[in-house]
């Protein structure tokens, strides 16, 4: 039966991959799998993801270099392991959906999202499509899997989901806002009801900074014209900052209105500091997110993946940096401490950041197989466990 692997994925930058190795065991000719990769839009940073989960299948030789660099972003691609079929929604919350039944029409076996909005689409879908098992669901960059309903715990989740958790720390993002601006007492934030993340970080926003004594006003978008018109209506009700885990496609204009008016802008996501975000805490390691659901899908290609039994993975690193520039063209104070904090800056248009890529070269094709199986190990769910979280959120209920 031929096999189909959907991943949803936002494509930027040129993939790499390691040197061919040879699988311990590849599929059959007759039997090629077929990865449909579904992105909801095409963001540089999150490019790294794609590197990590290519690098990780040509690590244990499902792709090489000379493939990889034959590919062609946006473009079918057909390898002597894989075929792969791109779909890109543009950021239209529709067309998920439209790419989610294509993919079930086509035969899909195994979904591989990312984000909060295409993982919840993917699971449903897959739950209610009547194939049985339902195609497996391997998500990334995830903020939010708990509160949107993609799982209830990492153990306690549909049983053809696994997947790696993105975790926000709403509360470092928050606790950055006084020491930006000692007297603040009302923050602005954005979220659309369109995209889950958005709305369920507005309310985490409320409650850390209802902690500190500051209040919380909030503008609801569609369109990206809604977020300039947005951020200028909480400037007008003097809003000291904004503070959001997401900002409409608008940004630069947003920027560029908190720059006119010395407004500092605090997010979680990476990706927006290039695009003008003076300050980012949180998630950062999208190269990291395609390495860890490149084991995962390794280890089921290999035939070793138990998802009932397989935790979600949480990344808990907090990254802190700095857009200097677009800081310096909005003529806001960053404190000594804040600058001490920074792992790197964006100055001059260029980042400070280091990226080293690891090296697998040396390693035997047991060493890598080793290293997937200590990574499952890692993640297992024992029936305690399983018991434990279950209690643990009927206390909750």
């Amino acid at each position: 039966m031929k096999r189909m692997i959907i991943i949803a994925l936002c494509l930027a930058a040129t993939v790499l991959a390691l040197a061919f190795v040879p699988a311990a065991a590849l599929a059959a000719d007759d039997d090629k799998t077929t990865i449909a990769v579904l992105t909801l839009s095409a963001q540089s940073l999150r490019g790294r993801t794609i590197e990590g989960l290519f690098d990780m299948l040509a690590y244990h030789g499902y792709v090489d270099s000379e493939e990889i660099a034959d590919f062609t972003q946006n473009e079918d691609f057909e390898g002597e392991h894989l075929d792969i079929i791109w779909r890109d929604a543009g950021f239209d919350l529709p067309t998920i959906n439209i790419m989610v039944e294509e993919a079930l029409d086509r035969g899909a076996d195994i979904l591989i999202t990312l984000t909060t909005n295409v993982t919840l689409t993917a699971v449903k879908a897959s739950l209610e499509s009547g194939i049985e098992p339902p195609p497996l669901v391997i998500f990334a960059i995830v903020t939010a899997p708990y509160s949107a309903g993609v799982a209830e715990a990492p153990c306690v989740k549909p049983s053809n989901v696994v997947g790696s958790h993105a975790r926000v720390s709403y509360e470092d993002m928050v606790g950055l806002a006084p020491l930006l601006d000692p007297d603040v007492d009302l923050i602005g934030s954005f979220a659309t009801p369109a995209r889950t993340a958005t709305v369920i970080g507005v309310e985490r926003i409320k409650g850390y900074a209802a902690e500190l004594g500051i209040e919380v006003e909030t503008a609801s978008w569609v369109t990206a014209g809604d977020g300039v018109v947005g951020a200028e209506t909480l400037i007008d009700k003097g809003v000291d900052m904004f503070v959001s885990i997401g900002y409409p496609e608008s940004l630069p204009a947003i920027v560029e209105a908190a720059n006119v008016s010395g407004i500092p802008i605090v997010t979680s996501t990476m990706s927006y500091l290039p695009t003008g975000a003076h300050v980012v805490s949180g998630f950062y390691s999208y190269y990291q997110e395609g390495q860890i659901i490149g084991r995962m899908l390794v280890a089921e290609l290999q035939g070793i993946l138990e998802p009932e039994r397989t935790a979600i993975h949480a990344d808990t690193a907090v990254t802190i940096a700095l857009n200097l520039d677009s800081i310096a063209a909005g003529g806001i104070e960053i404190p000594d401490e804040l600058m001490e904090r920074a792992d790197f800056v964006f100055e001059n248009g260029e980042s400070s950041e280091e990226f080293l890529k690891p090296e697998y070269a040396d390693r035997s094709a047991e060493e890598r197989m080793e290293e997937v199986v200590g990574f499952l190990g890692s993640l297992h769910c024992t029936d305690e466990m399983i018991a434990e979280q279950r209690a643990a959120l009927e206390a909750d209920a």
